[in-house]
């Protein structure tokens, strides 16, 4: 819910519309994080979900939070424009750090319609950063 209403307030999409097509980054798949990919696919967006230990990451694919992983950034933009023409949804991992891919997709011109965080900056000494 709260990311079909940001997509509702920040992008003026309708209710039937969704988020198909629309790109959703974030970051995080340890402790508590995982429901954003989930929320991506259930509103229609193409999530693509950053993290850095690739436990969290094989764990959240495992129990089916995230599709798919990719730790190789061309092949995550390969896999967005894809999603984007196929207009479905995606929940798609990416294992490295969030700021690479926030660079990435930046440079190749990919417009970037909602994004949060899910990382525990709040403690740097148990698996923050």
């Amino acid at each position: 819910i709260t990311l079909l209403n940001a997509g509702r307030r920040y992008l003026h999409v309708s209710e039937e519309e969704g988020l198909a097509g629309r790109l959703y980054v974030t970051s995080g798949l340890g402790g508590m994080s995982g429901a954003q990919a989930k929320a991506a696919v259930i509103a229609g967006a193409i999530g693509v979900v950053a993290e850095v230990n690739p436990k969290a990451v094989r764990k959240r694919h495992e129990q089916g939070w995230v599709q798919e992983v990719e730790q190789d950034l061309d092949k995550v933009l390969a896999r967005i424009e894809r999603a984007r023409r196929e207009r479905r949804p995606l929940s798609l991992a990416y294992q490295g750090n969030v700021v690479d891919l926030w660079e990435r997709l930046v440079q190749a011109g990919l417009s970037i319609e909602l994004g949060s965080d899910q990382t525990s900056l709040h403690n740097p000494y148990g698996g923050g950063y």
